[in-house]
């Protein structure tokens, strides 16, 4: 019995470093919700570009056309975009979850922003799914996938037939467009795809995070990352 017993405490002593990387990893991914939603807020195109890998296959989905970013040079010029033309950004995120094994990890949140874009008012609120790769000690962002909540569905709960959303501001649903805007996604923010207006000239703007068209698009984040009108996400306040 204490060859047995000697071999099952050491079996679970092994494991115990492994929890605790995955524990330390998941930790370092919420911290980096946080700090792209501190970088949103701040219009700190910066601190994004340092967030996401410099892999030139990194994407983000967005609601604006194309609504496929691929690789910094887009995804970066469409939250540029989208700090030109939006003030007054904030950008919530809750619900976080994250969750990594080995090199791969994810987080998945709620997000909400307010804005400006002019005198016209931004509010949008959705979902996010950000993808996360080890690069050596550091984690890197390689894709992040911004939903907007419809207009409709926000405030009801999913047994309700509709977008379960959890209080506060964390998606960004928008509110009715400027004439001649396009809906703005972090962003985000969509910083890509979210329900918040973009401005109807270039590409989408970052929804949450949450950027523009290959090349063509200014980053202008709504509840996704930057699209062609959509605001991106803001902070995350990480709860959950």
């Amino acid at each position: 019995m204490a060859p047995v017993l000697s071999l099952l405490v050491l079996g679970f002593a092994a494991s115990l470093p492994a929890c605790g990387n995955a524990k330390a990893d998941s930790d370092a991914i919420r911290s980096l919700v946080t700090r792209e939603v501190a970088a949103i807020n701040g219009k700190d195109l910066r601190t994004l570009s340092e967030i996401w890998s410099s892999d030139k296959k990194i994407l983000m989905f967005d609601v604006p056309p194309p609504g496929r970013f691929q690789g910094w040079d887009q995804i970066g010029s469409l939250w540029k975009d989208f700090f030109d033309r939006v003030s007054e950004i904030h950008l919530t995120v809750d619900a976080v979850q994250a969750e990594a094994q080995g090199t791969l990890g994810y987080a998945t949140y709620d997000w909400a922003m307010t804005g400006r874009l002019g005198t016209y008012p931004l509010e949008d609120r959705g979902q996010a799914t950000a993808i996360y790769h080890k690069e050596g000690k550091v984690w890197k962002l390689i894709h992040a996938h911004y939903s907007p909540v419809p207009p409709a569905l926000v405030g009801q709960d999913a047994g309700a037939g509709g977008a379960a959303t959890t209080g506060g501001p964390p998606t960004l649903p928008g509110g009715p467009t400027p004439p001649g805007a396009a809906t703005p996604h972090p962003g985000g923010s969509t910083p890509t795809g979210h329900a918040t207006p973009r401005p109807a000239t270039g590409p989408a703007a970052p929804q949450r995070g949450t950027p523009g068209a290959a090349g063509t698009a200014s980053p202008a984040p709504s509840a996704s990352p930057p699209g062609a009108a959509n605001p991106t996400p803001g902070p995350p306040r990480t709860s959950g």
